[in-house]
């Protein structure tokens, strides 16, 4: 058996997989963010809980949102109970057996290019995750991009464009990482909220928005522009970077029919002329692609330790 566990800001997945990758059992608890020896003791209770389960003892990838520095800490603005903790350390004296532990959107594209994913078998790939952040992950060459410090893949702490902040009179936003004007503060979910609001509208979410933009109104209309301009700019950045064959989209954002439709455009405007746009395509597995992704990593260290 193969287990994946999804580590939220409010909700912590373990899903148990099958050697084919059929989910055979999944279940939720509420994440204790603040508390970092609680949470520990969860995940360890969660595994065991699997063990009890399943009558055995699973492989095990953990993905986490954020980023685990070279020092080992967790940096990940929504689970502070963890900064005090050098992670893997901390999860080997609660978990009894070998883990991998991985960024939640590089677990997101490691599933997507798996057995049954929306890039399945694509060895150039980028997860581009659009919900309440802006996460990414890349697969290049067949491989999982981590980089020295563990941090590829976080297009959305590129920076807000100079032109596009002067052309719609942006104000530069203090995104949660700490630094000033990151594209995840425009371009994911609560951004779109922002854009509504800086052009006059009322929304407050982004479901609202998009009602508002299905009966025309004139702001929920300009800040589609401006959102698309932006995400499509980011994208194409991404591109000339790493030059995917296929982008795929998850989160909430990936389900508006007109943004996926739109997208490719977009991103075509924004790169040299005659590069080639890549595929868009949105996430096959949706919301289990994180937990999945890790289950997978987690199989395949432990094969390597097995052969």
């Amino acid at each position: 058996m193969h287990y994946g566990i999804d580590v939220g800001g409010t909700k912590t997945e373990i899903a148990i997989y099958d050697r084919q990758w059929v989910c055979l059992d999944r279940w939720r608890e509420p994440t204790p963010s603040d508390d970092g020896a609680a949470l520990l003791a969860m995940l360890s209770e969660m595994v065991r809980e699997a063990d009890r389960r399943q009558g055995g003892r699973g492989s095990l990838g953990l993905g986490f949102p954020g980023v685990v520095d070279d020092r080992g800490y967790l940096i990940a603005a929504n689970l502070p109970g963890l900064r005090s903790f050098v992670l893997e350390a901390a999860l080997a004296t609660s978990l009894d057996r070998p883990f991998v532990i991985e960024n939640d959107s590089r677990c997101f594209v490691v599933s997507e290019t798996g057995p049954g994913g929306a890039a399945e078998g694509v060895v150039h790939a980028f997860g581009a995750i659009l919900g309440t952040g802006a996460g990414g992950g890349a697969m290049v060459a067949g491989r999982l991009l981590a980089g020295s410090g563990r941090f590829a893949g976080e297009w959305g702490h590129l920076p807000l464009p100079a032109a596009a902040a002067r052309r719609y009179d942006l104000p530069l936003l203090r995104c949660g990482c700490g630094l000033e004007a990151c594209l995840e503060t425009y371009i994911a979910g609560p951004g779109l909220v922002r854009l509504h609001r800086h052009f006059g509208g009322e929304s407050a979410t982004a479901e609202a928005w998009h009602q508002a933009w299905l009966a025309g109104e004139r702001a929920a209309q300009q800040a589609h522009r401006c959102h698309l301009e932006l995400l499509g700019g980011a994208l194409a950045n991404v591109v000339k970077l790493l030059s995917p064959s296929v982008i795929i989209v998850g989160g909430g954002l990936s389900t508006l029919d007109e943004l996926m439709e739109a997208l490719p455009a977009s991103i075509a405007g924004q790169l040299f002329p005659g590069v080639e746009v890549p595929a868009v395509v949105r996430s096959r597995l949706g919301d289990a692609s994180g937990v999945r992704g890790a289950a997978m990593l987690g199989a395949e260290a432990s094969r390597r330790v097995h052969v």
